[in-house]
């Protein structure tokens, strides 16, 4: 220990508390550039959770995490921080959650982080879907003691998670809905910026709206990188994949202004109720899992809609590599076809039959319905989407996920 007495003691401490203090400046600086949006425009950033414990409930699958969950970092811009949400002017809401043979664990921190982040006065229920879950996967009891508005409805038989989304909202009576999955940690203020994009989307009520994607680890639910601002896009088998960043679409975009994108994701929305019914919910005869969304996207812009990303709304997903449940890809295809059958006029079908040609001769039953639909709305045709909504059609085809 001689080594380190007198003046070369102080020189090593001197080292270390400077070596400490350049390490959390910089750690700060990444952080706080992507908070104020400094930061590269909001480059990918992976960081751990803090953990956020609760008093538990005893009884329950563990009560020392019955009510905690992964709290995920603050990296909304400066401006989503500081704004003022007037609540009596949003739309009250219920939040649809479908789930089969998901994790207590992820299902538990889904429902916390809504309940910690959400102003409950204006959350009317979040009702789960129960798809036929075996008893081992149910959680019935447990999601109704996490909080009063927690209700749960069983499919007897698989539905798929299509059909119970349909399901769900027939059960809710609130003017807005969010759809929400099973396996998300909410961040703060997530559910107003949604809900006031959707208040001032004028009284025909018709723009969708969707947060930001931040990822979380399939295999790390305690681990948090931040994505960047993608429009959501698809090829012409009609499969969903992430595109150009907004900023490179459009040049004079500011960040973080709600932006449009030609398709939604997946199952993690908001809409009103109204435009909900009057748009035709989900082709009810689109079974499991996949197409319905591409559909949806399809049907919106075309048939006097929007959809519309909101950066101030972020919600920590796992995107995983695939299902908790069987998912049979002849349902999917079919699911697909029946989109393609309905909005591909003109020469595009053939498109998608070029890029999924098993489907050209599986049978996907009757669209007569969907078709008719279309005309009653009088929508747009699949050319006026190519050449206004998804230019990008035209040219390079996105990449396969």
């Amino acid at each position: 220990m001689a080594m380190f007495s007198g003046a070369n003691l102080k020189i090593l401490v001197g080292a270390v508390v400077c070596a400490t203090l350049l390490l959390l400046w910089f750690e700060w600086h990444a952080v706080h550039g992507i908070v104020s949006g400094q930061a590269d425009d909001m480059k990918m950033l992976g960081g751990l959770f803090m953990h956020k414990l609760r008093a538990g409930r005893p009884g329950l699958r563990g009560a020392d995490s019955v009510n905690s969950f992964p709290v995920p970092p603050e990296v909304r811009h400066r401006s989503c921080i500081n704004h003022h949400y007037d609540l009596e002017t949003l739309p009250r809401v219920s939040i649809v959650i479908p789930y089969l043979n998901e994790t207590w664990r992820q299902v538990c921190a889904t429902v916390n982080s809504i309940i910690e982040y959400t102003p409950m006065q204006i959350v009317d229920q979040i009702l789960f879907i129960d798809d036929g879950n075996s008893r081992e996967w149910q959680f019935h009891e447990e999601l109704a003691a996490l909080h009063p508005k927690v209700r749960v409805h069983r499919n007897e038989e698989r539905q798929g998670l299509i059909r119970s989304k349909v399901i769900g909202v027939g059960l809710v009576d609130s003017p807005a809905i969010i759809f929400m999955e099973p396996h998300c940690i909410v961040s703060r203020q997530w559910a107003e910026p949604l809900l006031e994009r959707l208040a001032l989307s004028g009284p025909q009520h018709s723009t969708v709206v969707m947060p930001i994607l931040d990822i979380i680890p399939e295999k790390n639910f305690n681990q948090y990188t931040v994505a960047n601002h993608h429009i959501g896009g698809f090829d012409w088998s009609l499969s969903f994949n992430w595109m150009a960043l907004i900023e490179e679409r459009n040049k004079t975009y500011r960040y973080p202004e709600p932006y449009p994108t030609p398709a939604l994701s997946g199952g993690i929305l908001a809409m009103w109720r109204d435009f909900w019914d009057r748009t035709g919910a989900y082709d009810t005869n689109m079974t499991e899992w996949g197409g319905e969304h591409i559909e949806m996207s399809l049907r919106t812009w075309r048939c006097g809609g929007r959809i519309e990303v909101v950066p101030c709304s972020r919600i920590g997903h796992v995107f995983r590599a695939r299902n908790p449940y069987v998912v049979h890809r002849e349902a999917v295809v079919v699911n697909q076809k029946r989109a393609a059958l309905v909005w591909l006029d003109g020469n595009y079908l053939e498109n998608f039959y070029q890029k999924v040609p098993q489907a050209r001769h599986l049978d996907a039953g009757d669209v007569t319905e969907r078709r008719a639909l279309k005309d009653r709305l009088q929508c747009q045709s699949m050319d006026w989407y190519v050449d206004n909504i998804y230019p990008e059609l035209r040219g390079t085809q996105p990449r396969s996920r």
